[in-house]
């Protein structure tokens, strides 16, 4: 009996020990129970190193020009046509390219029965002359004679005029040259008045032509290279569009024209040569020369991006001369300062 009271105090001794040892490991925040790991914070991420790819500012030479091309043409060169009529095309007598003399006859209308005409008001002329004559000689009175004056003066008159008329019919070269045109006609075609039907040129001086769309660049007076068969010659502006605007010739409305002096023209140069034309506007040397593409705008601002101390700063400019490539830079920018190019 004893035995069993020490034995319920006993287990009461030890679920009391247990309860103690819980409750002080809850007050302590221990527990019998799996613990949680704590979260750990994620790791700080190093920013990545921009590496920037620079170039110096140097100094240079900036040119600003104009290029174009030009072919060689006569400076002196006419157009032909029949200007009192059209009719008929009776014979053409020279050929293209033909060299013809000042005077030489080029092409001819059918005149009809002109030529006769004229052959007959001459004989008529003729005895005119011979009444007069006559009446001279016998001393006629003075009324007899002032009527046959006034008689050979009609006839002449009257002559004078047809041959006018058989003159409208033929064009002749007006100076020694070449034949640079003939249109495609045949004999027996109509032919209307003003119609250009030949062009006759002087060879022996010859002037650069340029249409291009910067012909109007090119001043009267200024110096430009021309490059001949890999050859640099200087010519000068003697005309442009401002001077031309009222050529009848509506291709050179537009049109530059350059003389090359003649002591300085190749032998083998002839019509339609062509040539390369620099003109140099304006040039600029020993200044700060930066490509276009490295300006950036905004707002109006000029700027560029300029590495210092490995830092990327942004740098306002000043630009003077530029070119379809390059910029002066005025104020800015040092020689030497290193301009971000990526």
């Amino acid at each position: 009996m004893k035995f069993m009271r020490h034995l319920r105090v006993k287990r009461f001794t030890l679920a009391a020990v247990l309860i103690a040892a819980l409750s002080a490991g809850l007050m302590s925040g221990c527990t019998l129970l799996p613990q949680e790991e704590e979260e750990l914070a994620p790791p700080l991420m190093q920013p990545a190193t921009i590496e920037y790819r620079t170039s110096p500012v140097e100094r240079g030479t900036l040119i600003q020009q104009s290029r174009m091309t030009g072919t060689f043409a006569p400076e002196v060169q006419e157009a032909l046509s029949f200007e009192r009529q059209g009719g008929r095309l009776k014979e053409v007598h020279v050929r293209m390219g033909a060299f013809v003399e000042e005077g030489q006859l080029i092409m001819e209308l059918d005149s009809g029965p002109l030529e006769t005409q004229i052959r007959l008001q001459e004989i008529e002329l003729e005895k005119v002359e011979l009444n007069l004559e006559q009446l001279k000689e016998n001393r006629a009175d003075r009324y007899s004679i002032r009527r046959a004056e006034l008689d050979l003066e009609q006839q002449e008159i009257r002559l004078a005029s047809m041959n006018e008329e058989l003159e409208a019919t033929r064009i002749t070269a007006p100076f020694d040259g070449e034949v640079t045109y003939l249109p495609s006609i045949s004999i027996g075609d109509y032919i209307n008045a003003h119609q250009i039907v030949a062009r006759v040129a002087d060879l022996s001086k010859l002037i650069l032509v340029t249409t291009s769309d910067q012909a109007g660049d090119l001043p009267i007076g200024a110096d430009v290279m021309v490059e001949i068969s890999n050859e640099e010659y200087t010519g000068e502006v003697v005309a442009n569009p401002s001077t031309l605007f009222n050529d009848p010739d509506e291709r050179l409305q537009r049109a530059a024209i350059i003389r090359v002096p003649d002591e300085l023209m190749p032998d083998d140069i002839g019509l339609g040569t062509s040539a390369r034309i620099t003109y140099i506007s304006e040039m600029r040397e020993d200044v700060l020369v930066l490509p276009r593409n490295r300006l950036n705008l905004m707002s109006g601002r000029r700027y560029v991006n300029v590495l210092e101390d490995g830092i990327r700063v942004e740098k306002d400019v000043e630009v003077g001369l530029m070119t379809d490539t390059e910029a002066e830079i005025v104020t800015g920018l040092e020689e030497g300062d290193l301009i971000i190019t990526n």
